[in-house]
């Protein structure tokens, strides 16, 4: 069932951080991106900027003996889209998109010639190619695939579009030769005409004295369409990511937990809101789920100890290729020194409450309030119900009418990721035990759940009625650690105390603990004090749980991707 643990004094390591000679090549990556990133942005600079202006009498004229009008007015307008597209294919450049890349350097390159076809702009060309060489000698640090469409990075996308077509326009109207329209365009003119046209209103006062004017104006309503279009892609393509799961994997997945399995977490890693990343001889596995473009795992990976480092750098690498953030959540002190040598960091998060049931009894001067508020309850009539799965249609209906008017309290609802939620047939196929009144009425349920260390259990739904008697759930406690302790279970896990501070002697960085001291100021929005306290009215033995991360700029996505894989999707 469950794997040994390493010694106490192992469990905690000094405060992580990264390499020395790991951030040098990661600094250098980041330079080189940069300058790619510049690169692009003026290449499109410099495309947008060289249509601005008419081309020159001679060099338009020797085209036009090799040309017809119209081929140079295309040229123009495709260096034109071809300009505001390098301009916002720059921000995926920066974020070492592949893709982007492989589409930058096919516009540069193209630029070259459209710069000599649409006015023999030889200068405009050279600068392009030496832009395309740099932008070449930067292709080995593109190695990003596309990762989730995101309403936030695609609307800050189309802002900058809008911007750059809106720049476009007032530049063209300020730096135009009055005798274009017959008009010399202040700044607030420029910014009022910029607006008009690429709204499709117009301006009938702007009429258009030659041919380039003419261009000029459509120019404008050209670059409102590629806006259009582009904004269009950007807010409404498909997202790219699905959660894969298939019937086989989720079979292997439940076979490696029950081989391998280490703690009552593990019971969650096989549910269908998972996405499994299997080693390549399919011997572990990790579950994980993405959100705000964070890769988060549950716990730690599942499989023999000797594969475990092996597949959490396969899987490293493939969120590197996605763009994606990566944690481990709720990891256990077993793997923080492999997590280390990957370059990671630790953030204790918590304890898991555990109860000793060997040591467990009612007896005794510090159990004398609970004895007696038990004693209370059974005298008004409360009583427990035990049901062994398959629960039938009358009990689960009961336990759904306490479900649903537990839900209706402030604060609570359905959650996934790091527990369950009320599914019938879940529930159906679960232990349950229920304190129910005098005349049968249920007042509160928990079910029981397994858990894969050896001789622990633990529950998952702990569900009361608004109007149920104070004590109740100490009740059902009480009378389960003393089931449980008949069957021969020796720990009973109540689960986690989040940001409850640090044992004596427990090892934990400065981060940490101001971390720590943080989150216990905001007790009057959560009680995490409080919530140490209930349970070490029970619970005797306290083990850490870890965020492990990359780096301390990740630990606020961090927290809004927890948010968002532990959400029900509708």
């Amino acid at each position: 069932m469950g794997a040994s643990r390493p010694p106490a004094a192992s469990m905690s390591s000094a405060l992580f951080t990264g390499e020395a000679s790991n951030e040098r090549p990661r600094v250098r990556r980041g330079v080189r991106v940069l300058i790619a990133a510049l690169v692009t942005l003026g290449s499109g600079v410099l495309n947008l900027w060289s249509v601005i202006g008419p081309s020159l009498p001679g060099r338009h004229a020797l085209l036009r003996s090799i040309f017809p009008l119209e081929f140079l007015h295309l040229s123009r307008s495709v260096t034109l889209i071809i300009g505001f597209a390098l301009i916002v294919s720059s921000i995926n450049i920066y974020r070492r998109k592949r893709r982007a890349f492989q589409f930058a350097v096919l516009l540069v390159a193209s630029s070259v010639v459209f710069h000599l076809t649409k006015g023999l702009d030889y200068e405009e060309a050279i600068f392009s190619g030496v832009f395309l060489a740099l932008l070449w000698s930067a292709r080995k640090n593109f190695t990003v695939r596309s990762s989730i469409p995101d309403w936030r990075a695609a609307a800050f996308q189309l802002a900058v579009a809008s911007l750059v077509a809106v720049g476009y326009g007032i530049a063209g109207f300020w730096f135009l030769d009055p005798r274009e329209f017959g008009i010399n365009f202040t700044l607030a003119d420029s910014i009022h005409r910029t607006v008009l046209f690429l709204s499709l209103v117009g301006d009938p006062q702007v009429v258009p004295h030659t041919r380039y004017a003419h261009w000029f104006v459509d120019s404008l309503y050209l670059m409102t369409a590629t806006a259009i279009l582009y904004s269009g892609f950007s807010l409404f393509r498909p997202v790219l990511y699905r959660f894969r799961i298939h019937p086989h994997e989720e079979a292997l997945a439940r076979e490696i937990v029950a081989r391998h399995g280490r703690c009552a977490l593990d019971y969650f890693k096989t549910w269908p809101d998972k996405s499994f990343f299997f080693s390549p001889d399919h011997q572990c596995f990790l579950a994980y789920r993405v959100g705000a473009s964070f890769a988060v795992v549950l716990g730690d990976p599942v499989g023999p100890e000797d594969r475990i480092e092996g597949l959490v750098r396969e899987f490293l690498e493939l969120c590197q290729e996605n763009d994606w953030r990566l944690a481990f959540h709720q990891a256990l002190p077993d793997f923080l020194s492999m997590y280390r040598r990957l370059g990671f960091k630790k953030l204790k998060i918590g304890d898991d409450a555990l109860v000793d049931l060997k040591a467990f009894s009612l007896e005794g001067k510090a159990m004398k309030a609970t004895r007696n508020a038990i004693t209370k309850l059974e005298k008004s009539g409360v009583h427990l119900v035990r049901c062994e799965p398959p629960l039938t249609d009358e009990v689960l209906a009961g336990l759904r009418d306490v479900s649903d008017e537990w839900l209706c309290i402030p604060g609570r609802r359905e959650r996934q990721f790091t527990l369950g939620k009320f599914e019938p047939e879940y529930v159906r196929s679960t232990p349950v035990l229920i304190a129910a009144s005098a005349d049968g009425r249920y007042l509160g349920f928990v079910n029981i759940i397994r858990s894969f260390r050896k001789g622990e259990v633990t529950v998952d739904l702990m569900r009361r009625r608004t109007e149920a008697p104070n004590g109740i759930m100490d009740y059902l406690f009480v009378k389960l650690f003393l089931v449980c302790k008949e069957r021969g279970y020796e720990l009973f896990n109540l689960g986690m105390a989040p940001m409850a501070g640090f044992r004596e002697k427990e090892e934990a960085s400065p981060q940490e603990r101001a971390v720590h001291q943080f989150f216990q100021h905001l007790n009057f929005l959560f009680s995490f004090k409080g919530l140490r306290a209930y349970k070490a009215k029970f619970a005797n033995l306290w083990e850490p749980r870890y965020a492990v991360y990359r780096n301390a700029m990740d630990l606020p996505r961090l927290a809004i991707a927890l948010g968002k894989v532990s959400e029900i999707q509708p």
